[in-house]
């Protein structure tokens, strides 16, 4: 099952998709302004040491021009050394004003976006899930790495030079006309074609690099789908459709950089136009004036110094648009996060009404993603604290919509819920695994948790194969590290919900991802976590609801039934109807016997398949616990009796059949072969209730095994540990037993007894 928002819980009414906001313009600027502003005095303090490096390196080409006039004049030597020096002096200067006032304003510029890359973040991680889900995360992954990438790089490379170049210009001007009015206005024959090409590249650039932007953000969300996804996506055959929906993507934002890079091209050549013309205008106008005498040759010659300075700053100005346009597109997007944070769209939930103890209420609570089609009506419903309530329904029933509201996540439309004063915890079948070490991992549900803290929590809920052999709290998962399987990973987040300890738990089908080699432990870790919290548990397997103190129903969005798991079977209803299909099926182990966990986690070996001692490949029991877990249903071990998973007993014949495995006890038959096929030999349910051995081989389908019931001692021989590195190992197995009776096999054997 897929989760709430993404599909699952709202088929009729899913929220339609939703992109995170852009900024506008005028709302960019406004928050530029409003971050420089807060350090104004560094900020003039970097402008007036640009501004003094450029006054000085402006007086060169004045003093170039000195020094052709002196030459031209035939005067002292001393003059032109004392020239010369000046000129070597002031080019100095220039240059380490422009390297220290580059770097203040850099170091500036990459503080104030140090704090816009805080403020994305912190925003971005209170964001509403749903909204994040409806928009794509590849949306969010984009904006926090792309686009912060694009306004860092503007602001320690381009700005700086940015800020120089344009006070080079400005004062260059001012220098052309000190020198001559008709050599500054012969220069500004280049303005125009300036202007027409900056106008062109302005108004198409900002179109092209938004969709540069938002076509590279759609290709990177299929990358991430289709990663995160890799095992359905080859579950299904569909890596060929997946690669040629990834190729048409990248297609489309290849062709719109393309359009981009044809802009540049343009414009870059309209730039050399413009300068051409310039410096010819000026060249031509010099060269009259000084034939006519107006002006000395070294007016003109400064006079070309000073338009050609210009070629390099002007063709930066404008050459350095392009990186401008990409920064502020990226910053339009990194601005639209932030701003959810002011406009209240992204807002964290507010705090719920606070109650007395730690109870739940819900209050004839609606809901719907688009303001239009709702996904739940009319809930009503009341959670005693320390008692759980199972949600039950078809996909799409709005399960997991109304655990998120539950947890906190969302509000609902109409109605009210209220909780205890103590936090809530939730846990997602789509738990994640962060890189770092598995300390780390356990740490983010208390971070001051000593070494001995995460171990005990680990062991409370079975998970000591963190503890032992390859593993340990040191060791590194995630990227680069320790592979775990979706079952260890889930393990690991309900250990977290022991170290955080809250008082209400919801578990949106905590377990799903489990396979048969982690089912049988994470199903006793759940009844660890539940046990004396508030719990709400969507429930992906029935016996789930039948072991919670109380059941919802739900069939689009409303409730179809509430009550105890008895007083829903014993009137007609949707539940009734559900149950009666599971349990034809076999597939529903027993109840859990008063104080028991849920069953002892299964071992790490797949025990040897035979007529009389079948063991299926996720039968593991752990020695010296109460009850051994054979998957969903639970047997004694301690005989080499068949253990259920392929077999089937027949009560007084002491056989047992492989294959299909049908039971009959007297006062029914299940059969298994509806079960689910899993590692390798297929995981059967038989039965309703724990079953124990009993002599000649059967298994009476009315007998519990009784809470707190040893295991056998250990006795000779073992069982294998199972294939597949990428599992974590279990606890130690029940040594085999002796043949339970006639027709029997020897399990290290695979012979029959006599």
């Amino acid at each position: 099952m897929t989760r709430a928002g993404t599909g699952k819980d709202a088929p009729s009414g899913a929220p339609p998709p939703r992109a995170l906001p852009v900024a506008g313009p005028r709302r960019t600027r406004r928050e530029v302004r409003r971050r420089l502003g807060a350090h104004r005095g560094r900020l003039a303090a970097a402008l007036l040491t640009l501004v003094a490096g450029t006054a000085v390196t402006l007086t060169t080409p004045p003093l170039l021009g000195a020094v052709v006039d002196a030459v031209v004049d035939r005067a002292a030597p001393g003059r032109v050394l004392v020239l010369g020096l000046l000129l070597v002096l002031a080019a100095a200067a220039g240059a380490l004003s422009a390297l220290v006032g580059g770097r203040m304003l850099a170091a500036l510029v990459q503080d104030v976006l140090a704090g816009l890359r805080e403020d994305v973040f912190r925003t971005a991680v209170h964001l509403p899930a749903d909204l994040v889900e409806s928009s794509g995360s590849g949306d969010v992954v984009s904006r926090v790495t792309r686009d912060v990438e694009a306004v860092s790089e503007a602001a320690s490379d381009v700005l700086p030079d940015v800020t120089a170049a344009g006070l080079t210009v400005a004062l260059s001007v001012v220098g052309l006309a000190v020198l001559d009015p008709r050599l500054a206005l012969a220069g500004l024959v280049c303005l125009p074609v300036h202007v027409l090409a900056t106008r062109r590249f302005l108004a198409r650039s900002h179109a092209v690099y938004g969709d540069v932007r938002r076509l590279e953000s759609e290709r990177g969300q299929s990358v991430v789908e289709s990663v995160h996804g890799a095992g359905t996506v080859r579950a299904h055959r569909e890596q060929d459709r997946r690669l040629a929906e990834l190729a048409r993507r990248s297609l489309r934002a290849v062709e719109r950089q393309r359009d981009g890079a044809r802009l540049r091209n343009r414009f870059t050549g309209l730039l050399n136009a413009a300068e051409f013309l310039g410096l010819a205008a000026v060249l031509t106008t010099g060269f009259a004036l000084v034939r006519s005498g107006q002006v000395s040759l070294g007016a003109a010659t400064a006079a070309a110094l000073y338009f050609h300075r210009l070629f390099d700053p002007i063709g930066a100005l404008l050459r350095s648009l392009d990186d401008i346009q990409r920064a502020t597109v990226g910053l339009a997007r990194l601005v639209g996060i932030t701003d959810l944070g002011v406009t209240g769209d992204g807002e964290p939930t507010a705090p719920r009404e606070a109650v007395p103890g730690t109870g739940i209420g819900v209050e004839d609570v609606s809901y719907t993603y688009d303001g239009v089609r709702p996904v739940l009506g009319g809930i009503r419903l009341e959670v005693p604290a320390g008692s759980s309530l199972a949600l039950v329904g078809a996909s799409g029933s709005g399960k997991s919509t109304l655990a998120r509201l539950i947890a906190g996540l969302d509000e609902p439309t109409r109605g009210r819920i209220t909780a205890g004063g103590g936090a809530r915890y939730l846990v997602t079948q789509e738990t994640h695994l962060f890189g770092g070490t598995l300390a780390d991992n356990l740490r983010l549900a208390r971070p001051g948790a000593t070494d001995a803290e995460l171990a005990d929590a680990l062991r409370e809920v079975g998970a000591d194969w963190a503890l032992t052999g390859e593993y340990g709290l040191g060791t590194v998962l995630g990227p680069g590290g320790t592979p775990l399987d979706d079952g260890a990973v889930q393990h690991l987040a309900l250990a977290r919900v022991l170290l955080a300890d809250p008082p209400v738990v919801v578990l949106d089908e905590a377990t799903a991802e489990s396979g048969p080699r982690t089912q049988a432990l994470l199903r006793s870790a759940l009844a660890r976590v539940v046990r004396g919290r508030t719990a709400v548990i969507v429930a992906h397997r029935l016996e789930q609801a039948r072991d919670a103190d109380r059941v919802l129903v739900l069939d689009r969005g409303g409730m179809a039934g509430y009550g105890s798991h008895a007083e829903l079977l014993a009137r007609p209803g949707e539940y009734a109807a559900l149950w009666e299909a599971y349990t034809s099926t076999g597939a529903v182990p027993g109840p859990r016997p008063p104080g028991a966990t849920g069953g002892a986690p299964s071992g790490p070996g797949d025990a040897p398949s035979g007529p009389g001692g079948v063991r299926s490949g996720v039968v593991r029991a752990r020695a010296g616990s109460d009850v051994a877990d054979t998957g969903s249903g639970d047997a004694d071990p301690g005989s080499d009796d068949a253990r259920t998973g392929v077999e089937e007993a027949r009560t007084g014949a002491g056989g047992s059949r492989t294959g299909a495995g049908e039971s009959r006890t007297g006062c029914g038959d299940a059969r298994a072969g509806a079960g689910e096929d899993r590692a390798g030999v297929g995981e059967a349910r038989t039965g309703m209730v724990d079953a124990r051995p009993v002599p000649g081989g059967a298994r009476r389908r009315s007998e519990e095994a009784p809470a707190g019931s040893a295991d056998a001692p250990p006795g000779p021989g073992g069982v294998p540990r199972a294939p597949g590195p990428v599992h974590p190992p279990s606890a130690p197995s029940a040594p085999s037993a002796p043949s339970a009776g006639p027709g029997a096999r020897d399990p290290r054997t695979k012979e029959q007894h006599p």
